[in-house]
């Protein structure tokens, strides 16, 4: 008997020693398959140079929209490197929309917006600090934008009011959900159609350029070690640096020590490459916080919350600031109240206007209660100052004018009369940081001598210039639309201009699936578990077969799209390799991951 196990240990190892050197030994293989609402799949380069005409650098909603934009016109050897597990970056996070102007929608809805009137808006809303070239260019393509989305299987179809914005401009998804998970989806999609590979765990070390200052390549490091990719062209997308608080401190010193709402890859390492290869800066001290964000789990609230009618309210159950004003002057106004923190306070009648609320309730971070005085007493606010409030502010929404604050009267969408009322405890968090690598309209990278840099191209939270001092809500989903689609052609015209389009020549290989590297000595069945994720609770079902763990799929639960896929991957996947629970959570699908290991754990009680 023992022998039998021995011989079906050596031959699960060498099928495992098989299965890795298929992945390693070569490059070839068919785009990522599978359902349109996950990430690409990992792969696992070998360690062999490599070549291509274009690297997109980051896998966010700024690079996937650049490599897309760049074969629909016309190329064919883009390649997207990201270091992460999955794609998205930021943009998973984002939850409000994408402003635009001069829309259909805006048009159906009787909205008068024009280019001149976002200009405007953003250029005071960043303290006229913004390149107004660049302003001018998100403004007269971001309608572009919405229409182009919605081309490649999103939805930007309903219009709402945000902070800034002097009439409703910014677009959402027509079921009132997060327009991040929406566009990651979408552009996830869209890469998979288009065979446009994507390296995961494919970390971005520096890039090359010739003896004449040109791009030439891409040193990377991925799942097999570093190698090269050569190419003629580079976008970088890395995102920002706002989940890096010693750089962050670096250039803002009062931020340091602050939380953050970036995804953990969100680390500057863009902008220590274009550094290194001659890239100018701008506005690099420029870092946004958003005033609503949990204190204790970094949970941002949308906007939109406030934008559908909450308000806000200090410990003492008063009113404090406008709650529409932008996000660097009410982020300010909340640093002031006591303990540096408030309460955004609501009724059904906002509730039931968003969606994405019900997944901050599931998260068990919103009070509720069927009256203002309950919902006082569960957050320690004296009742009869919140009731005071709640009704000298039902009269202003119901006359359509504020008359303490000045709020604008079309984000004062409910009375705040209807039960019941929820509050959000509420502090500012490092959010977005505006400065960033220099670029011109064609989103070329400009060199500190002030020429640009040979096919260097550069789009989305990496870059500068575009929101100056202040971004508003809903131009950052704008930001890298628009620019993403201007550095994928702007990269292809160069391409063009260079030597042309070649064949593709790195393709996708999918990840083989996890083998036990252990006997489980578990009995066969199909089991569930609960579990507390990011969204609520969730349960998992576990399927064992001869005595082994061969399969965990998450079952009933609210995770965010494009990041549960991820985690349950690579959780189910460490979980049939060590046959046991206790793993390690995915890099960036942190609360999913967590909740899925207690979930096996509740499943298996009763597997031994």
């Amino acid at each position: 008997m023992k022998n039998q196990k021995l011989i079906a240990i050596v031959l699960v190892v060498l099928l495992l020693a098989v299965s890795l050197a298929s992945c390693f030994a070569s490059a070839d293989g068919s785009a990522a398959s599978g359902a349109s609402s996950s990430a690409p799949a990992p792969t696992a380069a070998p360690a062999e140079d490599q070549s291509a005409d274009i690297v997109v650098i980051g896998a966010g909603g700024a690079g996937m929209t650049a490599a897309i934009q760049a074969v629909q016109d016309g190329a064919t050897n883009v390649v997207i490197v990201e270091k992460m597990p999955q794609t998205g970056g930021n943009t998973t996070r984002s939850t409000g929309g994408l402003n635009a102007c001069e829309t259909s929608y805006q048009a159906a809805e009787g909205i008068e917006d024009s280019v001149g009137l976002f200009v405007e808006d953003t250029m005071k809303g960043g303290k006229e600090l913004n390149d107004r070239q660049l302003v001018t260019v998100m403004a007269e393509n971001s309608a572009g934008a919405v229409d182009w989305v919605n081309e490649i299987g999103g939805d930007l179809s309903v219009v709402g009011q945000f902070a800034g914005a002097s009439v409703m401009r910014i677009h959402r998804p027509s079921d009132t959900s997060a327009v991040g998970p929406m566009l990651v989806k979408a552009l996830n999609a869209k890469v998979e159609a288009l065979g446009i590979p994507v390296l995961l765990n494919t970390r971005a070390d520096e890039i090359l350029v010739d003896e004449k200052g040109a791009v030439s390549g891409v040193k990377v490091t991925g799942p097999s070690g570093a190698y090269t990719i050569g190419c003629r062209a580079v976008v970088l997308a890395t995102g920002g640096f706002g989940a890096n608080n010693e750089m962050v401190a670096e250039y803002k010193p009062e931020l340091a020590g602050f939380g953050t709402t970036n995804q953990a890859g969100a680390t500057g390492d863009g902008i220590a490459m274009a550094k290194a290869a001659g890239a100018d800066f701008v506005d690099m001290d420029q870092i946004q916080t958003h005033p609503t964000v949990n204190p204790d789990t970094q949970t941002m609230y949308t906007e939109g919350v406030r934008g559908n009618g909450a308000i806000l309210v200090n410990k003492e159950g008063k009113r404090f600031v406008s709650e529409m004003e932008t996000r660097d002057v009410v982020s300010a106004a909340i640093l002031e109240q006591t303990d540096g923190v408030c309460y955004m306070v609501f009724d059904q009648a906002v509730r039931d206007s968003l969606k994405a609320i019900e997944s901050y309730i599931s998260a068990g971070i919103v009070f509720e209660s069927d009256t203002v005085e309950g919902l006082a007493e569960q957050i320690g606010v004296d009742p009869a100052a919140l009731r005071e409030t709640m009704d000298v502010y039902a009269g202003y929404a119901q006359a359509g004018v504020d008359g303490e604050f000045g709020r604008i009267d079309t984000s004062m969408g409910s009375d705040l009369t209807t039960p019941g009322f929820y509050a959000c405890l509420c502090a500012p968090a490092v959010h977005h940081t505006m400065g960033g690598v220099r670029i011109n309209a064609s989103c070329e990278v400009i060199g500190a001598a002030g020429s640009v840099l040979p096919g260097l191209f550069a789009a989305g939270e990496v870059t500068g210039g575009v929101h100056g001092a202040n971004r508003l809500g809903g131009n950052a989903v704008t930001d890298i639309v628009v620019f993403g689609r201007i550095a994928g052609s702007s990269a292809e015209r160069y391409l063009l201009a260079n030597g042309g389009n070649t064949a593709l020549t790195i393709q996708v290989e999918k990840e083989e699936t996890a083998v036990p590297e252990v006997e489980g000595g578990y009995k066969d069945g199909v089991y569930t578990g609960s579990g507390s994720g990011n969204g609520g609770a969730l349960t998992v079902t576990v399927t064992v077969e001869g005595g082994n763990i061969v399969s965990v799929k998450l079952a009933d639960h609210a995770e965010t799209d494009g990041i549960w896929q991820n985690a349950e991957k690579g959780v189910g996947n460490e979980i049939i390799r060590g046959q046991k629970a206790e793993v390690d959570a995915v890099a960036g699908a942190t609360n999913t991951s967590n909740g899925i290991i207690e979930a096996v754990k509740d499943a298996l009680k009763d597997a031994k």
